[in-house]
């Protein structure tokens, strides 16, 4: 027989999404992974897969050079689900962690990466289970500093793929059916753990589920209030585009504060509070400002936000250090861009991820096209 379309009403935009399917009749989990897993150890390969601007996911890094390699991806954490034996059994070379699975911990902090280990059992839905609550959490809030996260297992199939699921479903509310088309967009060997994501989803609303809904209405409602707001398309001239920066949450309540963005171009105050732009306060705690800012400098500019309350000057700090910087690459001359709303003091916003996953399946434009979306071809790289 054949297979049967089946519309179930499912969407992205106007593109229907259907069940991402495997070739051939169902496998085990087992039979889905070994030949993949056996692949690329034979090879003495690291396979590694970008799934948005700060996700990663793959298999275990088997040499140093791998992880200078991650490292010069711009990644920033490890998040490694190997069991202490997997660990000894499929390890670093020539550091020790056949005897010591954490030996590999030093090499991540000479190279000042974030590492964390949350030992999981391979092949095993109920460990998954117990593992995906605080590792989703744990993701939301590593992210939100701005860390580029490396989603790591033995072969980067199952526990390191169920990480980034539980992230996309729990904390962004991406549908199970939307997160299996990103996550297989770029990882199309990922086994899809629904059974541990439905049992542990209480798990996580419980525990952490409360603030991940206050923030999900509270971006839904700031955003239908900006979409609102007029553009100041009148600042537009040759060779600027207009952006919206806008922010939620950073005056905590005071009526009497202000906010501004303060940066490194002139029409951002280069860097003295004296000059920078004053932002337009319309809800009690969500402000917005529009500026006309030159392209051909985009990628250049860094900014910050600074609360004014009184006589205290309340400037952002980050766990990581640095500064926001300009990233939208589909800024062009005479457009308006709508930058996510951010939060006081974290790098990456919850908004900015979700739109990043959903522009990996949603239908684009010629231009968008050109313009460009996560162009990150697979990675694997040998011994």
């Amino acid at each position: 027989g054949n297979r049967h379309l089946h519309l179930d009403g499912e969407k992205a935009g106007e593109l229907h999404l259907l069940p991402v399917e495997k070739f051939g009749t169902a496998a085990s989990e087992s039979d889905h992974t070994a030949s993949f897993y056996s692949g690329v150890k034979q090879r003495g390969e690291i396979s590694v897969r970008r799934v948005t601007s700060q996700i990663f996911i793959g298999s275990c890094p088997r040499s140093t050079q791998h992880i200078d390699y991650l490292k010069s991806l711009g990644i920033t954490c490890i998040a490694n689900f190997q069991s202490v034996e997997d660990c000894k059994r499929n390890c670093v070379a020539g550091i020790g962690m056949e005897g010591n699975a954490e030996a590999v911990r030093g090499e991540y902090d000479r190279r000042g990466m974030l590492y964390v280990w949350t030992p999981t059992a391979d092949m095993c839905s109920d460990g998954r289970t117990r593992m995906l609550p605080q590792t989703s959490h744990t993701f939301a809030c590593l992210l939100r500093e701005g860390h580029v996260i490396y989603s790591h297992c033995n072969a980067g199939v199952g526990r390191s793929v169920s990480a980034v699921c539980g992230y996309l479903t729990y904390v962004l509310g991406l549908t199970d059916r939307q997160m299996q088309h990103v996550v297989a967009s770029s990882r199309p060997a990922a086994f899809f753990d629904f059974d541990a994501l439905q049992r542990a989803r209480p798990r996580f609303s419980e525990a952490f589920g409360k603030d991940t809904m206050a923030r999900a209405c509270d971006d839904a409602k700031f955003r239908e209030k900006l979409d609102a707001v007029p553009l100041a398309s009148s600042q537009i001239t040759s060779g600027t585009a207009l952006v919206r920066f806008s922010i939620a949450c950073a005056a905590q309540g005071r009526a009497d504060s202000r906010v501004v963005v303060v940066g490194s171009c002139p029409e951002l105050g280069s860097w003295s509070i004296e000059d920078a732009l004053t932002m337009n306060k319309f809800e009690l705690d969500c402000h917005s400002a529009d500026v006309a800012l030159p392209v051909g400098a985009w990628h250049q500019i860094e900014y910050k936000f600074v609360v004014l309350d009184g006589e205290c000057v309340r400037w952002e700090e980050f766990s990581r250090g640095g500064n926001r910087r300009l990233e939208d690459v589909s800024a062009s001359d005479g457009k308006s861009i709508m930058l996510p709303v951010a939060r006081f003091g974290e790098l990456c916003s919850d908004e900015k991820q979700r739109k990043e996953a959903m522009a990996v399946i949603r239908p684009c434009t010629k231009a968008e096209e050109e313009v460009g979306r996560l162009k990150v071809p697979d990675t694997a790289l040998g011994a």
